[in-house]
């Protein structure tokens, strides 16, 4: 039986290591790169979901009217809500706040609304609005308020 030396499984130019030795190290080297990409694109990835899921999270509001709103009780208390209902009464302003205060029906029930920023075009009583903000048991304290038009949603009158 014929014994093989080093010199016979080196290649020429790599004095003292056998082709096993260079392989391993090639293989080694090789799913270096392979890790390094699977880790990143694994990072990557979970911090696309967490962004996700967190920005579903916090916007998706609860749409009540205002029947809902007093029938669900505390539960909503201190929550962002959408509240839509049609205005009813006559809106006041608070001089020293500039706040607008109205009430909103809807449901069979009213709720007293308070909003700190300029009324929306088409505002008046009988409109249907949307506000987004929160309920503190006694009153709305909306952020946004949304007046629909109601003419831009009535079908044409049609001619004989």
């Amino acid at each position: 039986m014929a014994t093989i030396s080093p010199h016979d499984i080196a290649p020429s130019g790599i004095p003292g290591s056998s082709a096993l030795e260079q392989l391993a190290t090639r293989r080694a080297r090789a799913r270096l790169p392979q890790r390094r990409f699977a880790v990143g694109g694994l990072v990557i990835a979970v911090t696309l979901v967490y962004l996700i899921v967190s920005s579903f999270g916090s916007a998706v509001s609860s749409v009540v009217s205002p029947g809902q709103l007093l029938g669900r009780g505390g539960a909503l208390y201190g929550q962002q809500v959408r509240l839509q209902g049609v205005v009813v009464g006559v809106e006041r302003q608070d001089a020293a706040t500039l706040a607008h205060t109205f009430t909103v029906s809807g449901g069979g029930r009213a709720v007293t609304v308070v909003y700190g920023s300029d009324l929306p075009g088409g505002f008046k009583t009988g409109a249907q609005v949307e506000a987004q903000g929160t309920y503190d048991g006694h009153t709305f304290a909306a952020t946004s308020l949304t007046a629909k038009c109601p003419t831009k949603y009535q079908a044409a009158p049609t001619g004989s």
